[in-house]
């Protein structure tokens, strides 16, 4: 579902933009594999495509693309990806090499490394962040 912009939350950017309707990290066109809400994954997670997870994974993620943790998702791992969203849960360190961003109702408890960092208004971040050059 697309927002108008005067409906989009502020967000508080690690970059130094604090503005209304500041859009969202850019994920690639490429096509997004998913980890569907009644899938729950133990172990390492590791390739080069798009992932969103609706579902629970538990260890370690890395991917060369972008990763969405979808308002069902409940991730407890360390996170490696190119761009990173969060929308449900994550109790983990996450690193990307371009941005992050805590949406409205995301929750990262956790370390947070990245170039840029948007921490929308309503989200919950408790951790230390730093900023990549």
């Amino acid at each position: 579902m697309t927002t108008r912009p005067e409906e989009q939350s502020p967000a508080l950017s690690a970059t130094g933009t604090n503005t209304p309707g500041h859009d969202a990290p850019k994920t690639s066109a490429a096509p997004f594999s998913v980890i569907s809400r009644d899938i729950c994954i133990e172990g390492e997670l590791e390739g080069s495509e798009n992932l969103t997870i609706e579902g629970r994974v538990k260890g370690r993620i890395q991917s060369q693309g972008d990763i969405i943790i979808s308002a069902t998702g409940n991730v407890e791992a360390v996170v490696m990806a190119r761009n990173i969203t969060i929308q449900g849960r994550v109790n983990g360190n996450i690193e990307a090499r371009e941005a992050v961003e805590i949406q409205q109702q995301g929750t990262l408890i956790g370390d947070c490394r990245a170039r840029s960092i948007q921490i929308r208004e309503g989200a919950r971040f408790e951790g230390r962040s730093e900023i990549l050059k």
